[in-house]
């Protein structure tokens, strides 16, 4: 059976015209019973008016002009009106945005006035807490149809791709998008495994996202950390490149193993549900194959499973009830030396009272098999107003969108993005998360759009079996692989 047949299955069951209309209502021509004393005076009145007129006039192409030359990261935002094709004409038009509250919301949000003023239209956000918004954007694309312009992930986009709940774009593009606008200048490989899916371009890439390796630098670079390290092991304290070097820094750096380190633990990770599999994609495991074959019972997921078995001896013991905040906030109260994480820690590290506030380094995950993930931009099939839609989409993501973008708080797409040396500058991040890109291993693989939930609890349950000691991580995985099986059968998916 052909996979796309098998994916079938699965899911199966500013303003370059700006109107001055009613403007100057309170300034007209009229003259009153007692200003009629001479044509003069009414020709002063007149002058008058065509004076405010002409001010207030001014003073529009004054703020034209300076939407227009906006300057970002040393670059002037010459092309805020998508090579004309943005002039007020959407004006009477709303678009419905939902957006996860946090670093999602000010991004978006921070573009919208712009793009209301280039286009005449009304943007509304709607703003989802994280633990609901992928159960709101589902709902609302299989009932109430508000939504016009859809945020996700990427293994979630391709999923409502697969059930025809989003919108093909090349014909929009085609159509609608500016001349400059250059599909080919997003990051090599970005663009196919964040847009396509069944050769059918579904989504726009909007944040790219790969685990990266979060460390104390001050430690790493501290003159007597670095002497102990090298009497207790008798090589030189680095930022570890390799699972086997990542384990025994992590066990320097803790606490329990070692009474003279200045932080409590070596390592750290956020577990709670949906992560614990990162941890084990990181370090070297799988999930299933292109033919969606279980792929975990093998000599990789053996190695995967007792890496993180000796992580967790340098980790909290109550790192498997952390989230995202909670694990976040863990590291940056400066308790652990190292910490895998997505961009997003970065944040918080950087935050007023953070504890490791320009202390951090990052580099690539050791091992370098860390996990893409990532967000893409499609448009809903039930919008109303779709070319509205994609010229929001076409804002968002074009060189100048991104530049705005990143401003609050979201990594770039686009290579000539990462090219400004401004922009270099002005994040630790980006050098790792470059690099990251050549190793990563996608979450969701393009031909494999979707995993049900099911299946990740199967990885999660097993994984944490295998953390309490309960089962090795040869039964543990055993057991993975024949659940798995059996899920699969269910879903019919089998060949």
């Amino acid at each position: 059976m052909k996979k796309n047949k098998l994916m079938k299955k699965l899911l199966a069951a500013v303003c370059c015209g700006m109107m001055l209309t009613g403007s100057l209502s309170g300034c007209g021509v009229a003259v009153s019973d007692e200003a009629k004393g001479s044509s003069t005076e009414t020709e002063n009145v007149q002058t008058e008016s065509v004076q405010a007129e002409n001010e207030q006039t001014e003073n529009t192409e004054s703020e034209v002009k300076q939407s227009e030359t906006i300057v970002k990261y040393g670059t002037e935002l010459a092309n805020l009106d998508l090579d004309g094709t943005l002039h007020g004409q959407y004006e009477g038009q709303t678009l419905t945005i939902p957006v996860m509250s946090g670093d999602f919301e000010k991004a978006v949000s921070a573009v919208v006035p712009v793009f209301e003023q280039m286009s005449g239209a009304k943007v509304v956000i709607e703003s989802i807490p994280g633990e609901q918004y992928t159960d709101k954007v589902q709902l609302d694309l299989n009932n109430t149809h508000r939504y016009d312009v859809v945020l996700s992930p990427i293994a979630i986009l391709h999923g409502f791709a697969i059930a025809g709940k989003v919108e093909p774009l090349e014909e929009m593009i085609n159509t609608y998008a500016g001349e400059s606008y250059n599909v080919d200048d997003f990051l090599p490989g970005l663009f196919n495994t964040y847009g396509y899916y069944d050769g059918k371009l579904v989504a726009i890439p909007y944040k790219p996202d790969v685990m990266l390796l979060f460390y104390r630098k001050d430690l790493f670079e501290d003159e007597a950390v670095k002497a102990a390290y090298q009497e207790k092991y008798g090589t030189e304290l680095k930022v570890p490149e390799t699972n086997e070097e990542m384990i025994q820094v992590a066990q320097f750096f803790t606490k329990s193993e070692n009474q003279d380190s200045p932080v409590d633990y070596g390592y750290c990770a956020m577990m709670l549900k949906g992560s614990t599999r990162l941890l084990f994609f990181n370090r070297g495991g799988d999930d299933i194959d292109e033919n969606l074959n279980p792929n975990m019972n093998n000599a990789e997921g053996v190695a995967a499973m007792n890496r993180i078995l000796e992580l967790q001896k340098s980790a909290p013991k109550e790192w498997v009830q952390m989230g995202w905040d909670e694990a976040n906030q863990f590291f940056a109260n400066g308790n652990a030396a190292m910490m895998e994480q997505w961009p997003g820690l970065w944040l918080t590290c950087q935050a007023d009272g953070s504890a490791v506030k320009d202390k951090v380094g990052v580099a690539v995950a050791p091992g370098k098999t860390p996990t893409l993930g990532g967000w893409g931009a499609s448009i809903s099939s039930e919008s109303k107003n779709k070319e509205l839609a994609w010229k929001f989409i076409e804002f968002m993501t074009s060189r100048d969108g991104e530049l705005l973008k990143i401003e609050n708080t979201m990594d770039p797409c686009r290579a000539s993005t990462y090219e400004i040396p401004e922009v270099q500058a002005s994040s630790e991040l980006y050098e790792a998360l470059m690099e990251s890109f050549n190793y990563a291993k996608t979450l969701a693989d393009v031909d494999v759009p979707y995993i049900s939930s099911k299946l990740c609890d199967v990885m999660e349950s097993y994984i944490q079996q295998a953390m309490d000691g309960s089962m090795t991580p040869e039964e543990a995985l055993e057991g993975m692989e024949k659940e798995f099986t059996t899920e699969i059968g269910n879903l019919g998916l089998e060949d």
